[in-house]
């Protein structure tokens, strides 16, 4: 297989099948041959190259082991380095292949579905009382500050507030915290609302 460059990864990206996802969300680990081991994420990724984002020393011609979120374990060579990390080409095994095509087409869609819902308009709705619970056993009265089709702000009346990443039911909906706001929460929805169904009368 021969060596990728950045030139060639943007290449690819119109290719069809083998396009390349730009996504800085697909985190994960590397391994040296060495056993050295640091965190790392995607820049851009392809069948062929994967561009790595890390700040470890690294040389070209290393064999190096990706471990990535959503994609699984990518073994390659070190075909050069960038100011932010290096590029890696893959020798993704034949039986392997298919399976994370797969992965590189889903995780593309579900990139785009979440742009897609991000840039959806926020609005204050007209109930904006909620509970919000976790688990069974613990609820707190909640302020809905806006909502999207996607997620929601609330305002909580406690300074214990769930730790990002804390699975929660806000009213009837399941939601992820995705980060904490001033007076709150910020969640994501597990499933977002149909847009003919959003309107300032909606309820989680």
């Amino acid at each position: 297989m021969g060596s990728s460059t950045p030139g060639d990864l943007n290449q690819v990206r119109t290719s069809g099948k083998q396009s390349v996802h730009s996504d800085p969300v697909i985190r994960g680990r590397a391994m040296l041959a060495g056993g050295t081991e640091f965190p790392c994420r995607v820049q851009k990724i392809s069948l062929q190259a994967v561009e790595i984002v890390a700040g470890a020393r690294v040389e070209v011609g290393q064999v190096v082991v990706c471990s990535l979120d959503y994609i699984g374990i990518l073994p390659g060579r070190i075909s050069s380095l960038t100011s932010q990390g290096f590029i890696l080409d893959l020798k993704i095994p034949e039986d392997r292949r298919g399976r994370v095509a797969t992965r590189l087409e889903w995780h593309a869609k579900r990139c785009l579905q979440h742009a897609e819902l991000r840039g959806a308009p926020r609005i204050v709705p007209q109930h904006r009382a909620v509970e919000v619970r976790l688990g069974e056993n613990i609820v707190l009265p909640g302020t809905i500050h806006n909502i999207s089709l996607s997620g929601a702000a609330i305002d909580l009346s406690t300074d214990a507030l769930p730790f990002v990443g804390t699975r929660v039911r806000v009213g009837a909906r399941y939601a992820t915290v995705v980060r904490l706001i001033p007076r709150g929460i910020a969640v994501q929805f597990m499933e977002p609302f149909a847009a003919n169904a959003f309107a300032s009368h909606v309820r989680p």
